[in-house]
């Protein structure tokens, strides 16, 4: 991260103070010239979690219905996993937006995602949404007049993703809440 811009630098350190834990930061290179970087803290808050975050895809303005938001977004997310697929599905996602591939927004729902990185898996598809796993006051980061805000990635099965699309994101995540669903267990059993 020596050579990384002073925002990214300032981004890092935050993440560092926010999820504790072994850091280190990794890097993924694109063909098209992008590149992604990817904080990973093993361990933290506790026990064998990995939480990890996007670093740079902030430095774009959330544009959502050709209106900019006045902000960047960051994605972070908590598993219990192996590092290596972790770190490269969050890099890749964050590519496809980069090169605008796709939009992300709170609510959103990237289908067919995890099957690559984390194949027998029941969890198909992400969910974003606010992030609740670290203290609650992370989440939004504001330097020399940005702000940057995260969006948690919460794996979901195909049966969720229908409930999703029959009755809206907040009735999953009802249900998921309800059944005590452990969102961060990629073999865990759906709840509907």
């Amino acid at each position: 991260m020596s050579q990384a811009p002073a925002r990214h630098r300032a981004i890092a350190d935050y993440l560092a103070g926010q999820f504790g834990g072994e850091i280190k930061v990794m890097g993924q290179s694109y063909l098209d010239g992008l590149s992604v970087n990817v904080l990973v803290s093993s361990g933290a808050p506790e026990g064998t979690y990995l939480s990890c975050s996007t670093i740079g895809l902030s430095d774009r303005e959330l544009v959502l219905d050709d209106e900019p938001m006045g902000f960047g977004v960051e994605l972070c997310g908590a598993l219990y996993a192996d590092e290596t697929p972790f770190v490269e599905m969050l890099a890749d996602i964050a590519h496809e937006v980069q090169a605008g591939e796709w939009s992300i927004a709170l609510g959103t729902i990237l289908p067919d995602v995890m099957q690559p990185y984390f194949p027998g898996s029941q969890m198909q598809h992400l969910l974003l949404v606010h992030p609740f796993f670290w203290d609650e006051a992370f989440g939004l980061f504001e330097q020399d007049g940005g702000r940057t805000v995260w969006l948690q990635i919460i794996p979901i099965s195909d049966s969720e993703y229908a409930l999703a699309e029959a009755e809206g994101v907040e009735a999953l995540e009802e249900k998921l809440e309800a059944a005590g669903a452990d969102v961060f267990d990629l073999l865990r059993a759906p709840v509907v």
